[in-house]
Formats: structure tokens, sequence, C-alpha cells
């Protein structure tokens, strides 16, 4: 795995975010969330994995999902986030109480970003699917960060992908589909 993995995943979850201005009322692949809702989840796993790698823990989430701050301010965190990881951080990281190596936090906050980036890219008619050496890199960790079982209600079961692309594959992996125009 390269170490550039969380790197990568931010680089395309800022080419997606949608403009200033944008319809955030839309559906999404998340079934019953709409735009909104999905940035301001964004914005809570950039705030979690900040939380992790600058304060050596990230705490149980108890609180409803935050209003969206708006996309700017997504792009300012996902900035910060990469100098989180660049800067010196903890080896091991407290994930709800249990450690966890920091190269783990980055792979799960890389997968995560990665694939709410192309929820959002799915919203959007010309926007980039998940690249190609990004996907291959997420597809190899995926089975050992969301196995087939216990799964519900984060993923839906595997389906068959589409293409033989590593973006459909991945997605496919995590049970995603593109929302109905």
């Amino acid at each position: 795995m390269s170490d550039d993995l969380l790197e990568r995943a931010v680089a395309y979850l800022l080419s997606v975010l949608p403009g200033p201005g944008s319809d955030l009322s839309g559906p999404t692949p998340c079934r019953g969330w709409n735009t909104r809702m999905l940035l301001a989840h964004v914005d809570e796993s950039i705030a979690a994995l900040r939380e992790g790698l600058t304060g050596g823990q990230v705490a149980m989430p108890g609180q409803p999902l935050p209003n969206c701050a708006g996309t700017l301010h997504i792009r300012s965190r996902a900035v910060a986030l990469l100098g989180d990881w660049a800067n010196e951080h903890p080896d091991s990281v407290l994930v709800f109480g249990r450690p966890v190596p920091a190269r783990v936090l980055s792979t799960v906050g890389a997968l995560e970003l990665a694939v709410h980036a192309w929820d959002l890219a799915a919203t959007q008619s010309d926007a980039p699917p998940i690249p190609d050496h990004l996907a291959r890199e997420l597809l190899s960790v995926a089975p050992n960060l969301v196995p087939i079982a216990d799964r519900s209600p984060l993923f839906a079961a595997p389906i068959e992908p589409p293409t033989t692309a590593p973006g459909d594959q991945l997605l496919a992996y995590l049970g995603r589909t593109r929302p109905a125009p």
C-alpha cells in the first residue's frame, strides 16, 4: 500500500465537490440521503480523521449529522487533513477506545473519502470516476476493512460490477449503484 493513498483520495474528493450555489437537495447513491446530508457526513468523517491524527483518539459519535458548513469549509478541512497526515502524528490511535495503527486509520479514511466522493460524483453528469490506481489499491484492502458478513447497515451486499473497471469493481463490492435520474 502506498503512502499517498489518503492524499489521492482527498484529491479525488476535491475534484468532485459541488461548486458554490449548487443544488444540494438531490438524491445520492446513499439511500435516503441528499447531497447536503452526504456533505455533512463527509465533513464529519474528515473531522474524525483529524481528531485521530492530531489528538490520538476518535471518540464515539453521538451527535446527529451537523448542518453542512459548505464545500469551501470541506475543502479547507480536507487540505488540513493532509497536513495532519504529513506532519508528526501518533503511531497508534484510539478508535472508539481500541488502539488502531495510524496507517490503518489513514486507509479507512481513504476508502471512506473516495467512496463518498464517488457518491458525490454520481450526482453530477460530468464528474470523473474513481481513478483506476486509487480504486485498485482500495479494492485490495476493502475485504479486510468491510468484510462480507456484518456490513449492514453501513454497506449493502456486494453486487455484480457493471464493468471490469477497478472503480466499478470497488463500488460493486460495497453494494453501490447510481441513483435513478
